[in-house]
């Protein structure tokens, strides 16, 4: 059964061609390939170990002839332009950064990288904007206490945020059914880095003021999608 995260990435995919990197146990390739409308699906990793267990869910459903696995680093094994549709899943914010800059010319031709990161969100959106991205459209997932992002992301020019808060929650998310729910999750976030510092022997005075604005810039968001 599919999770809610996994069914938000698998809404917006675009075109009949689909990269998904990291794949893992191969759970959204296996969608995939019921659908006879994609014509190419590849699934990598950078271990053999996780394309073991994809082959074996793939055989499951007799679909492994749909599905093409491929070992190696990130988007590396993937041509520029093969695909659409680039998955990134379930990795930190960072490492999806780093995968994208280890592979420019595949990132660059994607016409659609959906890129879902586990933390580190405003780190990614200031990454994708310095290297030309642009964050076409936003959306959120709720797995019982999780909040789940994902970006809709293409190569082309991108407009700077104009405040720090946006690159943690972006106003094109005000009116999302969830944006409660990532708000609360990120107050929680500033909150403990906040009270950390406040019982550090010697707080970093420049981060603490950091985090403080950013937590009464979150009220004022909270307070605008009232």
């Amino acid at each position: 059964m599919l999770t809610p995260r996994l069914e938000m990435i698998l809404k917006h995919i675009k075109g009949s061609s689909v990269a998904d990197i990291g794949t893992d146990h191969a759970y959204i390739p296996i969608e995939l390939a019921k659908d006879i409308t994609y014509r190419t699906i590849i699934a990598t990793d950078l271990r053999p170990g996780p394309l073991k267990i994809a082959h074996a869910n793939l055989c499951k459903y007799n679909l492994e002839h749909r599905v093409e696995l491929r070992l190696g680093s990130g988007i590396l094994p993937i041509t520029p332009g093969e695909t659409d549709t680039v998955i990134i899943a379930g990795m930190g914010g960072l490492l999806v950064a780093d995968i994208l800059a280890e592979a420019m010319e595949q990132a660059k031709q994607a016409k659609l990288l959906l890129l879902q990161p586990m933390n580190a969100q405003a780190e990614l959106r200031k990454w994708l904007c310095e290297h030309q991205f642009q964050i076409i459209e936003e959306d959120i997932a709720i797995e019982g206490f999780k909040v789940y992002n994902l970006l809709l992301v293409a190569y082309g020019e991108c407009n700077f945020y104009q405040k720090e808060i946006d690159y943690h929650i972006p106003d094109s998310l005000l009116g999302h059914r969830y944006f409660d729910q990532l708000a609360e999750k990120k107050q929680r976030e500033f909150g403990k880095i906040v009270a950390g510092l406040k019982h550090s022997l010697q707080p970093d005075t420049e981060k603490l003021a950091y985090y403080e604005q950013l937590s009464e810039e979150l009220e004022e968001k909270k307070r605008r999608n009232i």
